[in-house]
């Protein structure tokens, strides 16, 4: 079976556009900050670069200021972040449509689950596969939340340029927040220049789960169930997806990772884990408002609902409500009670 690699895949049209709009974007910008001589380098080089005059672009670089190499290699960074970011755009997108329409393309998981299904060990294999990412520090000793923050607004804007060719969204108000952040970027330190400590990077390193994975990762492990099923194999412990840290938990010589760090590491992880879940039972309160003289209660659900210490006179009739209460309070005093165990073992 030949399968689409999707990487070599790419909307020309939309990417050349949305390209030639952050180049455009970007050189107007940097117009506008530098000197003009300094700008003007900037244009020389890019001259230089796409003939392939090496020794034109030694020569030119060779003879650059100090000041003048800051602005000019922000410029020559910031371009093809943006780029990348179209790209990866488009690529989602891609992703999109051809789950949408069924079709397939290299590393689809209905389609690799379809495949595995018809050896005669599938269930086994699907039951006991597991990949375990594990988040180091390296990534996050350069990489700024700062950064991460506006190019994640970039990457949004750009998602909303089909609706902008299609005159859904205004262009005006679209291309002026797109500059916006496009000029900040422009201005934003891209790395520390001070070293992080562990506690730091433990801290900066949880932002890819607020982000990503604590979403990501549920919704893995319920489709990967779900497509087992659709072939006729009931997965009972599957965990195809394990995330692993090692940021704290290094104990092999680091001299900057003790028991204290390793604790830290451990409660940082279990307080984002912890506040998610708190966040998504605030929200389900919100949604679940069916009244008892409505629909009908489980027993569980009123159960739980006597217990709650939502005694509101508006909430009499709610039993989810009540219930989603009392689940919310458990799961914030096992929060207290967590950082109440740490802070006794640190001064013990």
């Amino acid at each position: 079976m030949s399968l689409q690699k999707l990487e070599n895949y790419s909307n020309k049209t939309v990417v050349q556009e949305e390209v030639q709009i952050l180049t455009d974007m970007l050189e107007d910008i940097t117009k506008n900050m530098l000197p003009a001589e300094t700008f003007d380098k900037i244009m020389h080089l890019k001259e230089l670069s796409s003939k392939l005059n090496y020794q034109g672009l030694d020569k030119v670089v060779t003879g650059l200021s100090n000041d003048e190499m800051v602005y000019i290699s922000r410029y020559f960074s910031i371009l093809p972040l943006l780029i990348n970011i179209s790209e990866d755009v488009d690529l989602a997108y891609e992703i999109n449509h051809l789950n949408n329409v069924d079709q397939n393309y290299l590393g689809k998981l209905s389609t690799t689950i379809k495949m595995v299904a018809e050896k005669e060990n599938a269930a086994e294999i699907l039951e006991h596969l597991n990949v375990v990412p594990v988040l180091t520090a390296h990534p996050t000793q350069v990489q700024r939340k700062s950064m991460l923050d506006l190019t994640t607004h970039i990457h949004t804007l750009l998602r909303k340029y089909r609706d902008v060719r299609m005159g859904l969204i205004n262009k005006e108000k679209w291309h002026n927040d797109l500059r916006r952040y496009i000029e900040i970027i422009m201005q934003t330190d891209m790395i520390r220049e001070k070293k992080l400590k562990v506690t730091n990077e433990i801290t900066n390193v949880m932002e890819y789960y607020n982000s990503s994975f604590l979403q990501a990762v549920p919704n893995l492990m319920l489709e990967y169930k779900r497509l087992a099923k659709e072939q006729g194999i009931d997965l009972k412990q599957a965990k195809p997806i394990t995330m692993g840290m090692w940021i704290g938990g290094d104990r092999d010589g680091n001299p900057f990772v003790t028991a204290e760090t390793l604790m830290r590491s451990a409660t940082i992880q279990s307080e984002v884990v912890l506040n998610y879940y708190i966040s998504k039972i605030s929200s389900l309160y919100r949604t679940f408002s069916l009244s008892t003289n409505l629909s009908k209660t489980s027993k569980a659900v009123e159960e739980m609902a006597a217990q709650s210490g939502d005694t509101s006179v508006f909430r009499e009739k709610e039993p989810y409500r009540r219930a989603f209460h009392l689940i919310q309070s458990k799961l914030i005093q096992t929060l207290l009670n967590l950082k109440r165990m740490v802070c006794c073992w640190l001064v013990s």
